[in-house]
């Protein structure tokens, strides 16, 4: 006779070595994705590495100021953050979003990237990549648009490092939640996210100098500590966001949205309302009786996850987009885990 666990990791096992696209299983009580303003979007559960819903996610548009990201990138890999930087005298032309550094003011690389980061100077975008470049913002332009090509972000390309509304300067949500991923390798990028306010020296004049996070979730919503805001009049409004909570990490993106924070707790709302990997792979040990469910064999849940799993279903068809179970990265994982269990449960 078959053991209980034997037939749980055998029924799991045909998943992994037969998966089927329409079995992805999401909460049936859950509501589908909430409409907001963005006309492109994508969230994602970092924990799981799993993409849960996305809309019109691999389309063209201007990113804004979410390119400071990439600029921070590039510049944590080519500079030491005690380099001084005398801020050269072209910044005082530097249009949009500024951190009023003054031509000729000597400030360190760190404290730049503070002020592009938080402040979202544009100033310091312009005067940080001149530094880095080798007195050449073109030559850093360059090196944001290898790195691109690095991390796979196909659909990216970079013409400044600002995020000013350019014709060659455009990435889609797909990529920019690429770059989120990739920005968590930073520390100093995920510190910088999680800052609210900070005080910075005076300016020549004596003047207290401060900045507040642009993005206004953090401190105010629950878990959100990042990542990066935009606002252009090509890119509208534009938001890279990551929230952590309870151990489960949501990465968003909403691009040209009307009300970037709001679309983006939207999203993250309904991203903690699915359910992890863990429920997808124990759903097809449920079997359906007399219309309810009823697990096979006795996996020993909690009521609460019994009817989670119970109530589970895949996400409608359309222009939803979720991952399924052939594609997680965590796949091929579970599958040798699973080959190398079942001789041992078996009894060699």
């Amino acid at each position: 006779m078959i053991s209980a666990s034997l037939a749980s990791i055998t029924l799991v096992a045909s998943m992994v070595v037969n998966p089927t696209p329409s079995a992805i299983p999401i909460a049936s009580d859950v509501p589908p994705p909430p409409s907001v303003s963005a006309e492109r979007w994508i969230v994602y559960d970092a924990l799981d590495e799993v993409v849960l819903a996305s809309w019109n996610a691999n389309v063209r548009a201007p990113m804004a100021s979410v390119t400071k990201v990439m600029t921070a990138i590039v510049v944590l890999e080519n500079a030491d953050l005690s380099e001084v930087v005398t801020v050269p005298d072209f910044v005082s032309d530097i249009r949009g979003s500024t951190a009023a550094i003054t031509p000729g003011e000597q400030w360190t690389v760190g404290d730049l990237l503070i002020a592009l980061m938080i402040r979202s100077g544009n100033d310091a975008a312009f005067a940080i990549a001149h530094h880095v470049g080798g007195q050449s913002t073109a030559a850093f332009v360059d090196m944001m648009n290898a790195k691109a090509v690095e991390f796979g972000m196909a659909d990216t390309r970079f013409a400044n490092p600002a995020g000013l509304d350019a014709e060659d300067h455009f990435s889609t949500a797909t990529d920019l939640l690429t770059l989120i991923i990739a920005s968590r390798e930073y520390p100093d990028i995920v510190r910088l996210g999680r800052i609210k306010s900070v005080t910075m020296p005076s300016d020549s004049n004596g003047t207290a100098r401060s900045y507040t996070n642009t993005n206004r979730l953090v401190g105010s919503f629950p878990g959100a500590i990042g990542l990066k805001t935009g606002d252009t009049p090509s890119a509208d409004k534009v938001l890279l966001g990551v929230t952590e909570r309870s151990g489960r990490a949501i990465y968003s993106v909403v691009m040209h949205a009307d009300d970037h924070f709001a679309d983006t707790r939207e999203l993250v709302e309904w991203a903690y309302e699915t359910n992890t990997i863990a429920d997808r792979w124990l759903r097809p040990l449920y079997s359906e009786e007399g219309g309810g469910g009823a697990p096979t064999p006795d996996l020993d849940l909690t009521d609460s996850h019994e009817r989670r799993l119970r109530a589970m279903t895949r996400l409608a068809d359309g222009r939803w987009n979720t991952s399924s179970l052939e594609d997680l990265p965590k796949a091929e994982m579970i599958a040798r885990w699973i080959r190398d269990a079942i001789p041992g449960i078996a009894g060699g």
